[in-house]
């Protein structure tokens, strides 16, 4: 099950009027941040890893013949790692991105998926944080 964000930080957006494509008419540009944790730790020489799905609703409430399409990045924004050891290592990977819109609140759900591994002795690694950048067309009213 994917963990619920309720508090993004930095948020940014940007309605621009467009022509189309089909009745699209607005293009929102929605960029910020957001904190979570994913964190594995190793023991004694193993590999360690953990995955998770982070999903954020983002921008207005739409009906659903008013979303016509979204597209999303995202990056990492925070990493920790702890007791590096010879031959020890970490890797942070975002594993995949989706934007789409959500039934039940009328908004995007950005979706983003995760890994953090880690070797080594009794070492541990984390994510903590995620930026992203949302594109979204929308069919509206004309006001």
């Amino acid at each position: 099950m994917a963990v619920k964000i309720a508090q993004i930080q930095d948020l940014q957006q940007l309605d621009v009027v467009v022509a189309g494509p089909d009745d699209a008419n607005h293009l929102f540009i929605i960029d910020g941040q957001f904190d979570a944790s994913l964190a594995i730790g190793s023991q004694g020489t193993n590999f360690a890893t953990a995955k998770e799905i982070f999903r954020v609703l983002i921008g207005p409430k739409l009906a659903n013949r008013q979303f016509v399409r979204a597209i999303a990045t995202a990056s990492i924004v925070k990493t920790q790692v702890a007791n590096i050891a010879p031959g020890g290592s970490a890797t942070w990977n975002i594993v995949d991105v989706d934007a789409d819109w959500d039934d039940e609140s009328g908004q995007v759900e950005l979706r983003i998926e995760a890994q953090v591994s880690c070797l080594g002795s009794n070492q541990s690694a984390s994510i903590n944080g995620f930026a992203f950048h949302v594109t979204l067309l929308a069919a509206l009213p004309a006001d």
